[in-house]
């Protein structure tokens, strides 16, 4: 069944609060969407799927959705009713807050965990409480509502902050498998939609992470796997130019002679001669 008890809202220019209540079998829809968000799960348990990985949530956790994140909630299977907080914040909001909370020094919440959980004792699960207690609507009638919800926002990505490891910060699974994946020839030569399918994250989450971790947009990975690999056909096969472009997804010839020659400081048509007066190590004669 459809979630049906979607209890309390509290909407602001930057904000949207809102109390959650799913019975048994209640779910709501795989869906993503272009702002960040975060929920708490405050009673019950609750069977979380995101990016295609299912997990059981247990009281007290809290969890990090990133723009472009595909995920799905329901009531755990066994489990009468499951009650979350749950917070949409915009985009704007977020520089706002980061940028408070980092002194102005680059930081983004990809560096953060995404879950953690929270015991009965935490600054942020009585917090939330408390704005509970008070009401969603008293905080909406209020003329600090938007300061309230920013101090909240605050308290909670400081929170997940403190629970991550930020002077060793790795390369997302997530990442890594999808430029190892990229490598493949029917990967690279469809291109951008294919690493964006691939790394299930919406294209601005996607380049914003391979500049951040690879120094590099998905584009240019994309051009260089494919310009390795004219590279490599050109000095070992005895196939036509035009042909290697078309295999290797470039579907403009003077494009792909541009390229190349600003990669590699030659042209297509040098390497075709090095090959034939090189044979026995063409590759080693590319490199002198």
């Amino acid at each position: 069944m459809l979630l049906i008890k979607n209890s309390v809202h509290l909407n602001t220019r930057s904000y949207n609060l809102q109390c959650s209540i799913f019975l048994n079998g209640d779910f709501f829809p795989e869906h993503w969407h272009d702002f960040h968000e975060f929920f708490l799960v405050v009673s019950g348990t609750l069977e979380h799927i995101l990016n295609g990985k299912k997990t059981l949530l247990p009281e007290g956790t809290l969890q990090l959705i990133h723009p472009g994140d595909h995920h799905l909630l329901r009531s755990a299977e066994g489990c009468p009713e499951v009650r979350i907080y749950n917070c949409n914040v915009h985009s704007q909001e977020i520089v706002k807050v980061l940028s408070f909370l980092s002194g102005g020094h680059d930081f983004s919440l990809d560096d953060c965990v995404q879950r953690i959980h929270l015991t009965p004792d935490s600054p942020t699960w009585k917090y939330l409480l408390s704005l509970a207690e008070k009401g969603f609507e008293k905080i909406a009638s209020s003329s600090r509502s938007e300061t309230i919800l920013r101090h909240l926002t605050g308290t909670v990505f400081l929170t997940l902050m403190q629970c991550s490891d930020l002077s060793n910060v790795s390369v997302p699974q997530w990442l890594s498998d999808a430029c190892e994946a990229m490598k493949q020839k029917k990967n690279y030569t469809e291109g951008l939609p294919c690493f964006i399918r691939l790394s299930a994250r919406s294209q601005e989450h996607l380049c914003r992470s391979m500049k951040r971790f690879y120094g590099i947009s998905p584009q240019k990975y994309i051009l260089e796997l494919r310009l390795d690999e004219a590279l490599r056909l050109l000095l070992n096969t005895e196939k036509e130019i035009g042909t290697i472009a078309w295999e290797t997804g470039f579907q403009n010839l003077s494009y792909f002679r541009r390229c190349f020659r600003k990669r590699f400081n030659v042209s297509p048509g040098s390497c075709k001669k090095i090959r034939k007066s090189r044979c026995g190590n063409p590759s080693a004669a590319f490199l002198e």
